[in-house]
């Protein structure tokens, strides 16, 4: 992450804002019975796995791609707000410019006035 953040900043000028996304994934893992930490995740229904948080980096308002700056294993003491949070400030820690963090890209493309259906 602070590789990146250095190198984005050499791209970016220290007011110009960057746009971060930020998401849970719930990665099953029901016939891992010895895996430790196993919780029980909501993603299209419950499932028995362990949850990632993701913050990444959007480069530009239009195209299809993000630079991950964190990708961390949530532990049963965390919910995904709570790990998100922690991952933001570490990220506004190490970069100069303001962070932007979007949680709901569908608010994004509203703002922007687009009505992408990837998102």
């Amino acid at each position: 992450m602070e590789l990146y953040i250095k190198q984005l900043e050499q791209e970016a000028p220290a007011m110009e804002h960057m746009l971060v996304a930020i998401d849970h994934t719930a990665w099953g893992r029901p016939d891992a019975k010895t895996l430790k930490d196993r919780t029980h995740e909501y993603q299209g229904g419950v499932i028995i796995g362990q949850g990632y948080s993701t913050i990444a980096w959007i480069p530009e308002a239009e195209g299809s791609w993000a630079l991950p700056l964190l990708h961390e294993r949530m532990s049963s003491a965390e919910s995904p707000i709570q790990k998100a949070a922690t991952q933001l400030k570490l990220v506004c820690q190490q970069s100069v410019n303001p962070v932007l963090a979007v949680l709901d890209a569908r608010i994004w493309q509203c703002k922007l006035g687009t009505s992408d259906s990837r998102y």
